[in-house]
């Protein structure tokens, strides 16, 4: 499997990323890295502390994931925007759940591909330059198309499986996440 690298900020949404690394690393062996566009210390939305994280470096190859937060929504990070650009432009998938879909916006990922947010608006609220509403989702699943994934807040399930596959898992085996996570709610 490639290595995923999941990008945070400072109170990121921890419960965006739960079953892509929980699980993913536990029933799936995935091989996944934290990092923060600046490095060091930060806190999680529901108060976690982070000690130290690295600072985010564009990797030569794998699946990059931006989670969530509310940082995110104060405006662009030149260091993020830079670091998916040469990601993507070697050759890696980058993905975004939530606020993480600004930092592609803001990094002209959304521009050409089929994609999906929090809600229509959020991404031309958020980010001036996005450009791509003509081909915005408004579903609740995340969406893939070629080597970009999004998701709305409400869609880590789906969002894990679209990442998990991206790095060559086997997507029948991780679709169980979904199916695991959906069984509360039936009948």
């Amino acid at each position: 499997m490639l290595p995923i690298t999941i990008v945070i900020t400072d109170g990121f949404s921890d419960w965006e990323i739960a079953p892509l690394s929980g699980l993913g690393r536990a029933f799936f062996g995935a091989p996944i890295h934290f990092a923060s566009p600046e490095g060091g210390a930060l806190r999680s939305a529901a108060g976690l502390p982070i000690a130290d994280t690295a600072r985010f470096q564009a990797p030569d190859r794998g699946v990059v994931v931006v989670c969530g937060g509310p940082a995110l929504e104060q405006g662009e990070s030149v260091v993020l925007t830079r670091q998916l650009q040469a990601a993507h432009a070697q050759g890696s998938v980058i993905a975004g759940i939530c606020g993480g879909t600004l930092a592609l916006a803001h990094a002209g990922l959304l521009q050409h591909v089929q994609h999906t947010s929090n809600a229509p608006g959020y991404l031309d609220q958020h980010a001036p330059a996005y450009s791509g509403t003509v081909r915005y989702v408004d579903q609740p699943q995340a969406v893939r198309d070629g080597a970009i994934i999004t998701a709305p807040a409400p869609a880590p399930a789906s969002f894990a499986v679209e990442v998990l596959a991206a790095a060559g898992g086997d997507r029948t085996a991780v679709s169980v996440i979904q199916q695991l996570l959906a069984r509360e709610h039936l009948g």
